[in-house]
């Protein structure tokens, strides 16, 4: 990725919480998403990691508007995407896409591939001509051919379900997917197909990825630069390749750590991270109950450090 390449998407201060109980003296809240600032450029893959209920998926939703944030900006390609006029709303959703995780789910079983695939074309009033050369093109350009078109989505397997869904995601040619653990339903050998798919639609026209996962090894292969999420907050974001040579948060370390080695022979060489279990903090770290070099200085929230395009979220980084 070429690091002058122009910004895509802006997000400043975006926080966003749950009510999770409410009583007639108080609410009670889950924070999904905490105070989250970052970029994502034209012609880029951002990989975004954490464990369940870390506040990825929120996040996603959040940018493509499919939930309402609490507070913060969103700006696409400049313009702060809740102050839209109707007719800059409907080229927001053109230019924006997503994938889900699972293809079962997020593909309607009664209709056929090519209705599927149309559907979008359909939205957005694309001549009837011009929608059935697409549709034979998009499902050429997600590794299917045209056999596929006829079929029903039980009739595929799991890695070709998903292969239809990035063909729905691209369709419109849209500036920014957001593909949401699109690989983690799948198995290993397919997994490494879809990732190739999703390299090659950047690199062919040029579609900026935001991609959401749990794991490691996964983003590393794609992405351009990785933002690692903790509670909804940002543990530490910079390029893909200082992370996973380098991770400077203990967060990230422990993630790493957790990965299996490329081979037995390096099983011994792994950096081992103990985590530690201890009563939380209200005003500290969010990461303070588990973190394995936490002194009480960690009981004080501590500021973003930054350099060499790194930044982490940690007193001792």
């Amino acid at each position: 990725m070429d690091s002058s390449s122009p910004t895509l998407l802006k997000v400043e201060n975006l926080s966003k919480k749950f009510l999770i109980k409410k009583s007639l003296l108080k609410k009670e809240y889950f924070t999904a998403v905490d105070n989250v600032n970052f970029c994502l450029n034209q012609n880029e893959i951002l990989g975004v990691v954490g464990e369940s209920g870390s506040g990825k998926s929120t996040i996603g939703k959040l940018i493509l508007k499919l939930i309402k944030k609490d507070s913060g900006k969103i700006e696409f390609e400049g313009k702060d995407i809740y102050q839209l006029s109707r007719k800059e709303e409907k080229e927001f959703r053109r230019k924006t896409s997503v994938v889900f995780q699972d293809p079962r789910t997020s593909l309607n079983p009664r209709l056929k591939i090519k209705q599927i695939v149309e559907e979008p074309l359909i939205v957005h009033d694309f001549p009837k001509e011009e929608r059935k050369k697409l549709v034979v093109q998009t499902i050429k350009d997600a590794g299917l051919d045209e056999t596929f078109l006829d079929r029903y989505p039980s009739e595929l397997s799991g890695g070709q379900r998903q292969r239809v869904a990035i063909a729905r995601a691209i369709v419109l040619k849209p500036k920014m997917i957001v593909a949401d653990e699109p690989t983690s339903a799948l198995d290993v050998s397919i997994q490494l197909q879809i990732i190739n798919l999703i390299n090659n639609l950047k690199q062919k026209f040029g579609i900026s990825f935001l991609f959401i996962s749990h794991d490691l090894n996964v983003v590393g292969m794609l992405a351009d630069r990785i933002m690692v999420i903790y509670r909804g907050k940002i543990m530490e974001k910079g390029n893909a390749r200082d992370i996973l040579k380098n991770p400077l948060h203990p967060y990230t370390k422990l993630l790493l750590a957790s990965l299996p080695p490329d081979h037995p022979s390096k099983r011994k060489k792994l950096e081992q991270v103990v985590e530690v279990y201890r009563e939380e903090t209200e005003n500290g770290c969010v990461f303070y109950s588990r973190c394995p070099i936490a002194e009480d200085i960690c009981k004080t929230k501590p500021e973003y450090k930054k350099s060499d395009n790194r930044e982490v979220y940690c007193h001792f980084a």
